[in-house]
């Protein structure tokens, strides 16, 4: 199988290719360019690279969140467009499930938390495949004093940098597609916003 994932959720946005062998190709952007200008460009830059068209890929993986709200609509309505268009199907993976796939597999249990400013962040836990914490809108102490000893955390959070690129995206939907099928589906993928965006925050004040 064919699969085209993008990842817009981060500050970079990237996109990937796993092969009908199992090669997983990755470019991102490192422009600066807003998400709506560099991602066409990034998926047809790595088409061409693979020697592929868009008709040839089987599947299509959006990253949907948390994130950015301004970049995870652009993946999001990208991926629909795109899998609209051909009628195939899209596997939706939330940014901190692909995060996981950071750590290695003598980590026991692994917390993949993103920093959402003043102390907060979104955060899930994995022991090993089992989801033992949804991604959710945390309190960032919270979650951590809650972790077990050892645990690994990954992100961008207590001096971290690991952010979600196309990649990881990959790798969840291997994972999706081993485990539950059925979320490979022919409908359109929806953004995971865990927290009101900044715009509403406002609105609810004024």
């Amino acid at each position: 199988m064919i699969i085209l994932a993008v990842s817009t959720s981060a500050k970079i946005p990237s996109a990937a290719l796993l092969l009908a062998d199992g090669t997983v190709m990755l470019r991102r952007d490192l422009s600066n360019k807003p998400h709506s200008v560099s991602l066409m460009p990034l998926v047809d830059e790595l088409l061409g690279e693979a020697g592929l068209s868009l008709a040839d890929i089987d599947c299509f993986a959006a990253d949907v969140g948390p994130g950015s709200f301004t970049g995870v609509r652009i993946g999001v309505s990208a991926v629909n467009a795109m899998a609209f268009a051909l009628d195939k199907p899209i596997i939706p993976v939330s940014s901190l499930c692909a995060l996981r796939h950071i750590a290695s597999e003598e980590d026991e249990t692994v917390c993949c938390m993103l920093d959402a400013r003043n102390g907060n962040g979104y955060a899930a836990v994995f022991n090993g495949d089992e989801c033992a914490l949804p991604p959710c809108a945390c309190i960032q102490k919270e979650i951590l004093d809650s972790l077990p000893e050892g645990a690994r955390l990954v992100g961008d959070c207590l001096g971290g940098h690991d952010q979600p690129d196309a990649e990881l995206v990959i790798a969840e939907a291997r994972f999706i597609l081993e485990t539950d099928p059925s979320l490979c589906a022919k409908k359109p993928a929806a953004p995971m916003y865990l927290r009101p965006s900044q715009a509403e925050r406002m609105k609810e004040r004024g």
